[in-house]
């Protein structure tokens, strides 16, 4: 007698349940039949093989929900490249930022300003978001050295 697969990565998956239940709208007692009706169960806690996630999910398939890798949207970035993953003008403005207000303007610096403000390994990881994050630090920064953000300029006190 051969046994159901079990629940590989289930912390990542009730996740997902969850998100799909957020997303789709669903009351709670609608959210509970939809279980029973695709898995048999009454709670996600109890899911505990492939076969019942797997049967929740193409059940809120059908209900129009979509995750984020079947609408082709992921967060990674591409590992071993030179180029970043943020806009060419927001690198240009970040390391023209930091070559003005850093006290140490290397790379290993800047390196290790991103990770504390981005919290990524490095700027070739950089999504717009992030890049627009540490801009902002970069401004602030630039502020208390007596710089104008925007222009680079010297502040007039």
């Amino acid at each position: 007698m051969t046994r159901p697969p079990v629940l590989l990565n289930r912390k990542g998956k009730l996740s997902l349940i969850h998100i799909a239940k957020k997303e789709t709208g669903l009351s709670d007692k609608t959210y509970r039949l939809l279980l029973e009706g695709a898995a048999g169960v009454t709670s996600a806690a109890e899911i505990t093989d492939e076969a019942q996630f797997n049967a929740i999910m193409r059940a809120f398939t059908a209900l129009g929900f979509t995750s984020w890798k079947a609408q082709g949207k992921t967060t990674s970035c591409p590992r071993w490249s030179d180029t970043w993953g943020c806009t060419e003008g927001q690198r240009a403005k970040i390391e023209a930022m930091w070559k003005t207000c850093a006290r140490a303007p290397t790379d290993k610096a800047l390196r290790a300003f991103v990770k504390r403000i981005a919290h990524v390994d490095s700027p070739v990881f950089l999504r717009p978001p992030l890049a627009r994050k540490v801009i902002l630090a970069l401004g602030g920064m630039m502020r208390k050295a007596g710089f104008d953000p925007e222009t680079g300029e010297t502040l007039t006190p």
